[in-house]
Order: structure tokens, then sequence, then C-alpha cells
């Protein structure tokens, strides 16, 4: 079953609290593959690399304008930089995947969650073994990286290009 608007939170705190009992001192999930595990991509808890992400994303969504109102499953990818390459609102993950000449150019994937409900995202911020799987305000989870340097969000919508 892909996500859709009949999967409502009580569904998506199961899925939360499920993954959470299931965790052990091997787990190594993190953000990137709470994403994966929320659209259903892979059922196994896992580290999940930024350059194995990125692929996954472009072959699965599409970047969307940030200053559209975001919808139900949408991806939001937090980035940072430590270096001024690419300047703020020029990040599109389909030249990333090209690799072209500067790449990663100086870019930092800090964080990725999905969009629910009510202003609600679904997540895990922290990758060691037991770091939970949370549901929390969109707004909490961004906090942590506002003030951090070249700050920006990207926003990506499921489209199966594959």
């Amino acid at each position: 079953m892909k996500p859709d608007k009949s999967r409502n939170l009580s569904e998506i705190e199961q899925l939360a609290a499920e993954l959470n009992l299931s965790l052990n001192d091997s787990t190594q999930a993190n953000c990137f593959n709470a994403v994966q595990l929320f659209w259903e991509d892979t059922d196994k808890q896992v580290f999940v690399g930024s350059e194995e992400f990125i692929v996954y994303m472009a072959k699965h969504f599409t970047q969307v304008r940030t200053s559209e109102t975001g919808q139900y499953a949408d991806v939001i990818i937090v980035w940072s930089r430590n270096e001024s390459s690419l300047p703020i609102g020029k990040i599109n993950l389909n030249d990333l995947i090209l690799k072209r000449q500067g790449y990663p150019f100086g870019l930092i994937i800090e964080h990725a969650f999905v969009i629910i409900e009510n202003g609600n995202i679904f997540q895990k911020p922290d990758p060691k073994s037991l770091g939970l799987y949370q549901i929390i305000f969109e707004s909490e989870a961004l906090s942590p990286y506002l003030k951090i340097n070249g700050y920006e969000i990207t926003r990506h919508r499921r489209s199966d290009k594959s």
C-alpha cells in the first residue's frame, strides 16, 4: 500500500510504534530510511547514505516549489552549506544526480521527513540505534536547523518517474 489520504494519523502512529518496538542495539536506521519506510519502499530498518537517498528521491519524487503549500506525504529535505558555490534557492535534486563539476556544491543534507496531517510530520531525527520514530509538528522538526549556515528546505512530491 502506498500512502494516500486514507492513511490516517492513528495508522501512522501505529507504524511509528511498531518501528520503535522493533529497534534494538544493532538497528542503524536514519531519517532517509524513515522516508522509505513511510512510503513502504522497504521493510528493513537500515542506514541509508545521502547519495543513495538522492538517487531514491530523484527516482520516485518530483521537486516542487518550496512556496507551494505542503500536501500530505510530501517529503521535506533540510539542507545546509559549508560553502556558497550553489546559491540559496538553486538546489535541484536532478542536478545533484548528474554529479556535475563541483558536486556536491558544499551541500549537506541535514534531515528529511514526511508531512502528514494537521501540521504534523513523520520522522526519525536520531540515527542512533535506539533513536525513536516520531510524529511531531513540522515547526518543531525544523527549529534546530533555522540558524544553520545556508539553511534551505526543498519539497518533493511522489511521482514514480521510473
